[in-house]
């Protein structure tokens, strides 16, 4: 049985993921404690969702060998098996969750360039949202707003091919309308961008739900609110001749009437196979020409009403031949009844998530010190240590041992350096020394410089950089877990779900800085 993974499937998955991120973050989201018939709660209250920054110690080398800190060294592509994520959550120094504000939907950047040439929106291509030859998606990002694409073929006095675009979209005080044909281009604005929002990268840019979007007014929507833009063919067939072949349109209103607007729908013929349809504005004395008079007249779009009643449903487009012809199917684009820049997240490629996270200094509390880190990672539903307050936002993740005697003047060790106690056989990376404590911090995962072995309290089991060797300390006096343990505590099973990874050559913090964290999440 033939089965496909839809836009919408993606889109949903994205809203979901949002909604979701957004409901663990605010109070307001979470399932009435009345109400104990869990299906029908809007969202599930006891998720949540950290950014976390870890993995202190260093990649292993490329074959050559290669080190990390090398221009060309390669860093590991992640797997997304149960091992990896397990060391993700070992490898982790600090965990800060994600904020209402923090988690967007977004859509790849298409910059609007001179003399590329752009394709239309077709809502029957799967392609109109990809580069294809030459030809660059239906969308542009121009300045603060993004632009679909409604016609490539407004051309006056005839058309023969898309034309490179060397006017920038605009539609200047028509806020969410379309711009007069220029060569051949008629751009609808469908999405402001707020330039100041932290979402916006060199790669992305968010799009609005349609609740954020509370300065579009009546007037504005109803400038492509049930508008014909286009209409695609699926087939060409093959055997059509001009003066055998007709192409009618059965236009039905929101209200189940039946529109009569004085246009017509004619194709273009090359060898027998239908090429494209034009739409064509009826009293226009251009005969000849594209679908250039449809757009500079407006025939459709002066049958607009604010009324959402009179607004085009639907369009049915059938072929008939005469003669030969067979085979040619067509399908016309219409845009929702509220317009397109009301549906823009409901119609632009958004299956991207941005999570947008700043950790500012070392945080409350040096929950967030100032390390390298070699994964960034988005982290789901796990549990803070036992008596830890449950509205501490950001969590430490360092298991540390109190140092009986730490020698002096201390060593300088570097993170992710391999430590051994003595007596206990454990192995683990070091992450940091507070002096003023006399707490280290550390780390194990799987790989095999370290074990998974605990150090114990002992005023005589000896710490240092070998196995048996005291350059570190006497001993151990006492053993701390984090506010974030990696392990649930009475059960063997990792602490939270993995929801996100990324692998980054060593990035190096500083306590003086911010370092706002972006992940692009595709789904």
């Amino acid at each position: 049985m033939a089965a496909i993974i839809t836009d919408d499937f993606r889109r949903n998955q994205a809203r979901l993921l949002v909604n979701d991120i957004k409901a663990s973050a605010d109070a307001a989201f979470d399932s009435p404690a009345s109400n104990s018939n869990e299906s029908t709660w809007p969202y599930r209250g006891t998720n949540r969702y950290s950014v976390g920054l870890g993995k202190t110690d260093s990649w292993a080398d490329n074959p050559g060998p290669v080190i990390e800190d090398a221009v060309n060294f390669v860093v590991p592509v992640p797997v997304g098996n149960r091992q990896e994520d397990e060391d993700i959550i070992n490898n982790l120094f600090t965990i800060k969750d994600v904020s209402t504000s923090a988690a967007k939907q977004l859509i790849a950047k298409n910059p609007w360039a001179s003399g590329r040439k752009y394709k239309v929106y077709d809502s029957a291509d799967n392609d109109a949202f990809y580069s294809t030859g030459i030809l660059y998606p239906c969308y542009v990002t121009h300045g603060n707003s993004v632009y679909l694409c409604l016609s490539n073929t407004a051309v006056v006095n005839g058309f023969t091919a898309v034309l490179p675009s060397t006017t920038a979209p605009s539609v200047g005080n028509n806020n969410y309308g379309y711009s007069s044909p220029n060569e051949g281009y008629v751009w609808c604005e469908v999405a402001k961008i707020p330039a100041d929002d932290p979402h916006i990268t060199n790669q992305f840019v968010p799009i609005r739900r349609d609740a954020d979007i509370t300065a579009i007014t009546a007037s504005e929507i109803q400038r492509t609110g049930g508008l014909i833009s286009h209409i695609g063919l699926i087939s060409g067939g093959s055997g059509y001749a001009a003066i055998s072949t007709t192409v009618t349109a059965t236009i039905v209103k929101h209200d189940g009437t039946v529109a009569t607007p004085d246009i017509s729908f004619v194709p273009v013929i090359v060898g027998g196979v239908i090429q494209r349809i034009d739409i064509r504005d009826n009293q226009s004395s251009q005969a000849e020409a594209g679908s250039h008079e449809f757009w500079g007249s407006n025939e459709l779009g002066s049958t607009l009403t604010t009324a959402a009643s009179s607004r085009i449903k639907s369009v049915n487009i059938k072929i008939e031949d005469s003669g030969d012809g067979l085979g040619a199917i067509a399908s016309a684009t219409v845009a929702p009844i509220s317009g397109y820049g009301k549906n823009a997240i409901d119609i632009l490629p958004t299956w991207f998530v941005g999570v947008n996270t700043s950790f500012v200094s070392t945080e409350a509390d040096g929950d967030a010190p100032a390390l390298k880190f070699r994964q960034v990672s988005l982290i789901k539903n796990f549990t803070a240590t036992t008596g830890v307050d449950s509205s501490d936002i950001i969590l430490d993740t360092l298991r540390s041992i109190t140092l009986n005697s730490p020698v002096s003047p201390f060593p300088s060790l570097v993170s992710g350096q391999v430590l051994y106690q003595a007596g206990s056989n454990a192995k683990f990376y070091f992450d940091h020394y507070d002096s003023g404590t006399g707490k280290l911090y550390y780390h194990q995962n799987s790989n095999g410089e370290v074990n998974k072995i605990s150090p114990t309290v002992s005023a005589t089991d000896e710490v240092g950089t070998t196995l048996n060797g005291s350059q570190v300390s006497a001993g151990v006096s006492a053993i701390t877990d984090a506010e974030y343990i990696a392990n649930v505590t009475g059960d063997h099973k990792i602490n939270g779900e993995v929801i996100f990874q990324e692998n980054r050559k060593p990035f190096t913090r500083d306590a003086a800085q911010t370092e706002e964290v972006k992940l692009i999440i595709q789904l």
